[in-house]
């Protein structure tokens, strides 16, 4: 899987899915990476299909990893991107709404619970890596840790 967060000044580009596993929740835009294809091209595809943009200083930030219940079953590995570079004009799908939010007023409450132990650092300027064990009904993170963190 693949993620990317895009930000234009002071204002961050999330998606509200209305399908998936992320269904109701605010997120970065991405998807599942396609045979063939690299995470860098499945995330520039996603982005590109979800929202009309085309990515242009794509960043590679780490790899987050998401378990269910313990670290014996891993839910999603997903590749984490950032840019602050992009061409097009922005046009809604069918995979939900999009959204301007300034990164001093993120909605945490509406997004995936994991997000506010990662998302500062990236608005910080740092890679790193993550996982992130949730309960059983994927409500709440349970431990995490994050690692290799350096700034970009």
């Amino acid at each position: 899987m693949t993620l990317c967060e895009i930000v234009s000044g002071k204002k961050l580009l999330l998606k509200m899915a209305n399908r998936g596993v992320s269904r109701g929740n605010w997120n970065g835009l991405g998807g599942k990476v396609e045979q063939n294809e690299t995470p860098e091209e499945g995330v520039v595809r996603e982005v590109e299909e979800e929202s009309g943009l085309k990515i242009k200083d794509l960043q590679k930030i780490g790899v987050l990893n998401f378990y269910k219940s313990s670290r014996d079953e891993l839910f999603a590995r997903v590749h984490l991107f950032y840019s602050e570079s992009f061409s097009g004009e922005l046009l809604e799908s069918d995979e939900g709404e999009l959204r301007w939010f300034n990164t001093d007023a993120i909605p945490y409450d509406k997004m995936w619970p994991d997000d506010e132990f990662w998302f500062p650092l990236l608005l910080r300027g740092f890679r790193f890596d993550g996982d992130f064990v949730f309960d059983s009904g994927m409500k709440s993170v349970v431990s995490y840790t994050i690692s290799n963190l350096e700034k970009r």
